[in-house]
């Protein structure tokens, strides 16, 4: 039996086994047991535009949906079955980089434009969950994450969290256990990378995943492992927030080496009046053998401020990608830089929809460029 059908298998005995455990006690309590679905989807239309740019033979406009459905179907009020989905540019978004295994968005590739045809359905999530008061567990297919600055929810213009998805830790299979604290969480994950069917897309086949193709977290097994601490009033600084993790990740091939990683992240909401914040933010990753290539040193920064008034808000960004390697595979050099310098102004219409706009210039793969861009985004809840 293939391991995504032992999964669903699992679920599906897990929701037969509690439905009539709260059956039977509904018999005596006079209560009958019916699950409740909750769940969310975020749309998010998202183009830019090159204004000017040293690579020649680019196509200039780029655009492309993007579409998250998560739903949780709730047994009582500790138990539940959560999924995400992705309806995604397959050629856009993508951690199936052979030069950057990691890397989630190259903006000045050679495939930009409009190309509804690359669209596909990948099911990012698909985990067992239990939560109470004290503490959360997961177990399936999950990202355990790293780092903040990948959240959408922070709203550092239109590219900035697409950047730093490089470093972010998804489509894991494994379990996690968070311990939850007074201001603050704690948390541990095990896993490995999904190269089960799980990892193909519907629509627009991205492949499945290979297995043991020498990346780190992708052996089968249970050798890769992060710790993640977040919370807020640092130091008993009220509304100073922070993430700080670590994770280490196994590899099965040879002339390979465990990939070691650190993030540390800061952020100060600044109140100056009632309807006005200003929020500057820090985050700092380093990871060692990137991707388990031995001797790969991977550096992230972001530096970004952020200011709110009313529904509005505007922010300025700074993001640094060092990667340097012992190797020059693929005529790549053994040390680059790429850069992201990103001014943005968005606007709240209403609490579910919302418009940014950003001007950057992005210097990447020895290339820069000016690019103007904007996202529209409403999210559904239900």
């Amino acid at each position: 039996m293939k391991f995504s059908h032992k999964i669903l298998t699992f679920f599906i005995l897990f929701f037969v086994s509690i439905n009539a455990n709260a059956e039977d006690k509904s018999k005596d309590s006079g209560y009958y047991f019916r699950p409740t679905l909750s769940g969310s989807v975020l749309y998010q239309i998202q183009a830019d535009h090159i204004i000017s740019s040293n690579k020649k033979n680019n196509k200039n406009s780029n655009g492309f949906v993007y579409i998250e459905p998560n739903f949780g179907l709730h047994f009582d009020e500790n138990w539940s079955v959560k999924t995400q989905w992705r309806i995604q540019d397959n050629a856009t978004l993508t951690t199936r980089d052979k030069q950057n295994p990691e890397r989630y968005r190259t903006f000045l590739s050679d495939n930009r434009g409009f190309a509804l045809y690359e669209t596909g359905l990948l099911i990012e999530e698909l985990k067992l969950y239990y939560e109470n008061e004290d503490m959360k567990f997961t177990i399936g297919k999950f990202d355990p994450s790293f780092g903040t600055a990948h959240r959408k929810s922070k709203r550092i213009g239109v590219f900035a969290s697409q950047f730093a998805e490089d470093y972010n830790l998804r489509e894991k299979l494994g379990a996690n256990i968070t311990a939850l604290l007074e201001g603050s969480q704690i948390s541990f994950s095990s896993f490995f990378t999904d190269s089960t069917d799980l990892s193909k897309s519907a629509i627009n086949d991205r492949g499945r995943e290979l297995s043991n193709n020498g990346l780190s977290s992708n052996t089968g097994s249970f050798s890769s492992y992060s710790v993640l601490i977040e919370g807020e009033n640092l130091l008993t600084i009220d509304n100073l927030f922070y993430n700080f993790g670590y994770r280490s990740m196994g590899v099965d091939a040879r002339g390979r080496k465990r990939e070691t990683g650190y993030v540390a992240g800061v952020e100060y909401l600044y109140k100056i009046g009632r309807e006005t914040s200003l929020i500057p933010f820090v985050e700092i990753v380093r990871t060692e053998n990137f991707s388990g290539e031995k001797g790969r040193v991977g550096n992230y920064a972001t530096f970004a401020a952020i200011g709110k008034y009313s529904s509005w808000t505007a922010s300025a960004s700074l993001m640094i990608r060092n990667i340097k390697r012992p190797n020059t595979l693929f005529d790549i050099p053994k040390s680059s830089t790429d850069r992201q310098l990103q001014f943005s102004i968005g606007y709240k219409f209403t609490d579910n929809l919302t418009l940014d706009v950003s001007r950057a210039v992005i210097s990447e793969n020895g290339f820069s460029a000016g690019i103007f861009g904007a996202s529209l985004n409403y999210l559904y809840k239900f």
